[in-house]
């Protein structure tokens, strides 16, 4: 299992407009992958090449429904450009879902734009918050409504680990449920300040040879290197094991 981060991660840096000094910073920080966020206002060839030099390649990027729907050819022209393959839709607008035929329509375009990305080279993944587990329709949670309407051979999982325990829900038991269908775990950070040990979780996606195991965490602007290298090897011993 290889190491990646979101570039939310440093989002402090990045909302000053920093987009390049937080993907140098990530990329110092000893990861084989960076998944990046609010991206467009940046060349593609901008990131690629500080990733090339840094020998870190895109692993994801994260993008809301809105753009997939409506302007798939330019995020897979750009994505082309940074040379990563993994799409992710990771967020839906309050307006987007609350209600049960609002996540079907959802799972139904998730199908096209999957089938379309798949066409193309590229794969489709479903990055979960908590709302998809706090919206319930008829019995049903929004994630449940998505899950069960969408092909799995289109659109895979990027689980977020992080916000299940606040449901009741075992990780290793749901991420055992999802199959081969999760392709990425996304785990909280280390030093003292996570809301539940991560290691069962990423031991469930080790057997499940999920590929990537991707830390997200909001660091402070003023973070260094090594506070993002400690939590790197962090991560990094649990998918050893």
């Amino acid at each position: 299992m290889k190491v990646g981060m979101q570039l939310y991660s440093l989002s402090p840096i990045v909302n000053q407009g920093r987009y390049e000094d937080a993907v140098r910073l990530a990329c110092a920080s000893g990861i084989d992958g960076l998944e990046l966020y609010s991206y467009y206002d940046v060349p593609a060839l901008s990131y690629r090449r500080i990733m090339n030099d840094a020998g870190v390649v895109c692993c994801g990027t994260h993008n809301h429904w809105t753009p997939l729907r409506d302007d798939l050819d330019h995020v897979m022209e750009y994505n082309y450009i940074l040379g990563n393959e993994t799409i992710i839709c990771h967020y839906l607008l309050e307006e987007e879902r609350g209600s049960r035929d609002n996540y079907l329509r959802v799972a139904e375009s998730l199908n096209q734009i999957g089938a379309k990305l798949q066409r193309n080279g590229f794969r489709l993944l479903y990055h979960n918050h908590d709302f998809e587990f706090r919206e319930e329709f008829d019995g049903k949670r929004g994630m449940d409504l998505l899950l069960e309407n969408t092909d799995p051979f289109l659109v895979g999982m990027e689980l977020h680990i992080g916000q299940l325990p606040q449901f009741g829900i075992d990780i290793p038991d749901y991420i055992a449920g999802l199959g081969r269908r999760l392709k990425v775990l996304h785990v909280h950070a280390f030093n003292g300040d996570q809301p539940f040990d991560s290691r069962p979780g990423v031991e469930a996606g080790r057997k499940l040879d999920v590929s990537w195991a991707v830390l997200e965490n909001v660091y402070p602007e003023d973070c260094g290197a090594e506070r993002l290298q400690k939590d790197v090897e962090a991560l990094r011993s649990m998918t050893r094991r």
